[in-house]
């Protein structure tokens, strides 16, 4: 057996290998920063060995609450995911499988690699609907890109989606394939409705660095740029600075930041009840919208979440926080689950790229009411 996590966001360590069948991993800390929980990388074997792969320090991950009943995800394409057998056992965190063909990928979540990246951004940029432009460049120089879909007129509303500013959250840009491939289908009415009403920014991923480097949570410079909105800085978060420019150009009427939850069972949103511009316009619009969410999808929850904020002791680093105070707009954070819930169809990226889709009715729904 032969474990490889030379890949496009590959994450683990070989600690030890000699037993057949048998692989004793490691969870390997962000490139710059002392964070652990994402892995991805390629097993080699003989087709249909039976294989226990053993990620040993597990339990001393930075969410070590999000093992239990948690199971891996596999695929043989990085095109279609399916949960393993997966259990924690003293600590350690331990896959089972028994391959139907000699490689198979395993990560935490469904990888979204670099290529699938690109092939987004292309077939977004054929379009007549949609351009593809740069905003600035990341920590190491990559782009970070933007996917404008819509024209803009008088009246029209401005929507933000942004997604995975921590990169190992790949829920989140499958999320955005599933709103973009929607946006892009000139057949759908929901899409000629949206697009009639609304002119749509997507960053497809926010972090490009740490999504190369296999980073759980952080940039090149080690910073977790979901804490960087009230001050970043062109040193260390340049791709916060970046869209907080594109912001200030275009107004934002609905912001829509994607996330994965470690722990949770379900998809849920968080607002900005915490902002001290906070009204009750704002938590109107925030319960038409969660609510019509979850009337869309049985996988989306209104109830559940962290609790609110005390009244205005939101954190204006986080961004939905930053943006809902400074554009007086609908903002939200949208968390997806790594879990599956108990559902064998849940919690994997054909289900976020769903979720994707059935938000696009949703945002549909609350357009009228946004202003």
């Amino acid at each position: 057996m032969q474990i490889d996590a030379d890949l496009d966001g590959g994450n683990i360590l070989v600690v030890n290998a000699r037993r057949r069948g048998v692989a004793e991993l490691a969870l390997r800390d962000d490139s710059a920063a002392p964070m652990r929980q994402w892995f991805h990388f390629l097993v080699r074997a003989p087709r249909h060995e039976r294989l226990e792969l053993r990620i040993v320090n597990a339990g001393s991950s930075t969410f070590p609450d999000g093992w239990p009943d948690y199971r891996a995800l596999a695929s043989y394409d990085l095109d279609n995911w399916f949960r393993v057998p997966t259990e924690l056992e003293r600590g350690s965190l331990v896959i089972h499988c028994r391959p139907e063909r000699e490689e198979l990928y395993l990560g935490y979540f469904g990888a979204y690699p670099s290529a699938r990246h690109e092939a987004l951004l292309e077939r977004a940029d054929r379009s007549d609907r949609a351009e593809v432009v740069s905003m600035g460049e990341s920590v190491e120089g990559r782009s970070l890109d933007l996917v404008v879909v819509g024209n803009d007129g008088p009246g029209k509303r401005r929507v933000w989606i942004i997604a995975r500013q921590h990169p190992g959250e790949t829920m989140s840009e499958w999320f955005v394939e599933g709103a973009l491939s929607r946006l892009l289908d000139e057949d759908d009415p929901v899409a000629r409705a949206l697009l009639g009403e609304a002119v749509f920014y997507i960053v497809p991923n926010m972090n490009p660095d740490g999504s190369a480097l296999g980073n759980f949570r952080t940039n090149a410079a080690g910073r977790d740029i979901n804490r960087e909105w009230l001050s970043p800085r062109p040193g260390t978060s340049p791709e916060v600075l970046a869209v907080r420019r594109m912001l200030e150009e275009t107004d934002v009427d609905f912001f829509l930041d994607v996330h994965g939850d470690e722990t949770a069972p379900c998809s849920f949103a968080i607002g900005c009840e915490g902002n001290p511009s906070y009204s009750h316009r704002l938590a109107r619009l925030e319960k038409l919208f969660t609510e019509s969410m979850a009337d869309s999808d049985e996988g989306f929850s209104a109830e559940y979440g962290y609790g609110p904020d005390d009244p205005g002791k939101g954190d204006l680093s986080i961004a939905n926080n930053w943006v809902g105070e400074r554009f007086e707009c609908l903002s939200l954070t949208l968390e997806l689950p790594f879990k599956d819930g108990g559902d064998p169809q849940g919690g994997t990226p054909d289900r976020a790229v769903e979720l994707g889709s059935s938000a696009m009715e949703c945002v549909l729904e609350s357009l009228g009411d946004l202003r």
